[in-house]
Order: C-alpha cells, then sequence, then structure tokens
C-alpha cells in the first residue's frame, strides 16, 4: 500500500517532533546543608549543690570529738562521656570562720566518694561525668574550743564551699 505524499510528511513530522521533545527533558538540582551545634553541659545532681547548711555545737560535736556530718549528695549528669576533674576550695582555706570578727573556729574536712579534702590536703578528682549522687560529708578536724559553749564567741562561723566541675 502506498501512502500519499502529505501523511507521509506529517507522520515523519510527528516522528521528529516527538524524538526533539524527548531528546530534551528539564532537569535542576540543589544543595542541601545539614548542621548542628554540639554544646557540651555538665551539671551537678543531688541535694548538696547549691544548698546552704546551718548547724549548731550539737551537731558537728560529741562534747569535744567532731562528729562526721553529711552535707546532702551530689554526682554529675552530663552529654559527654569519659571522664571530669572536681575541684574543692573554700573562701576560708577548710576553717569556719567568725563572720564578724574574723576568729576561726576549726578545721574542717570534706569527704567525698572516699577522697579527703581539707588545707593540708585538696588532692584534684576524676569521675565519671555521668555518676549517680553520693553522700558528701564533713567533719571537724581535731580539737577545738567548739566543745566548749562558754569559750566561744557567739555570732555565725561560716565557709563557702566551691566545687568546680571540668570535662577532659
Amino acid at each position: 500500500m502506498k501512502l500519499n505524499k502529505p501523511l507521509n510528511t506529517a507522520i515523519a513530522l510527528l516522528l521528529t517532533v516527538s524524538a526533539f521533545s524527548t531528546a530534551h527533558a528539564a532537569s535542576d538540582n540543589t544543595e542541601i546543608t545539614l548542621s548542628h551545634t554540639y554544646a557540651p553541659y555538665v551539671n551537678f545532681t543531688g541535694t548538696a549543690p547549691g544548698a546552704s547548711r546551718f548547724y549548731d555545737n550539737g551537731d558537728v560535736l560529741n562534747f569535744i570529738f567532731p562528729v562526721q556530718v553529711n552535707l546532702g549528695t551530689m554526682g554529675l549528669a552530663s552529654n559527654v562521656s569519659g571522664d571530669c576533674d572536681l575541684d574543692f576550695s573554700t573562701q576560708n582555706n577548710f576553717k569556719l570562720r567568725h563572720t564578724v570578727n574574723n576568729d576561726d573556729l576549726a578545721n574542717y574536712r570534706i569527704i567525698y566518694r572516699t577522697v579527703t579534702f581539707e588545707e593540708t590536703s585538696n588532692p584534684q578528682l576524676s569521675i565519671p561525668c555521668n555518676t549517680n549522687p553520693t553522700d558528701l560529708d564533713f567533719i571537724l578536724v581535731g580539737w577545738s574550743l567548739a566543745g566548749f559553749d562558754a569559750f566561744i564567741p557567739a555570732g555565725i562561723y561560716r565557709d563557702v564551699v566551691t566545687v568546680t566541675v571540668t570535662t577532659q
């Protein structure tokens, strides 16, 4: 069967247009930038951090003998794995000092995780950055006039303990 010339031309034109339009498809691309900011943190947990404790002689002494007193508990919570360093320091170098006349009542020790911190020995302690709260205690050191109420000037004797934690 013989096709006429205008029909052949139309079919050829359709095939050419069809082939041309599929050979030139549209395209596009884009970039997506993903960013994340990581801010490490470490926080104290437990009942001792941030607390103020008030004791009278009967709480810290049995006559002239010091009694170990619990200050509460302390631990760490962090998004950092590994260990953290703890440093203990005090305003009065581990001494309870009268807030008005600056007389010292007694030296004391802090005990945390079986490590003792005091005026003559203040080691740096490394513990896991995620640590359950454990006891934090203090005890007066040696004999003092603290057991003899009549010899002690009335007033408040205090010190402020600062615990600094640093991730390794």
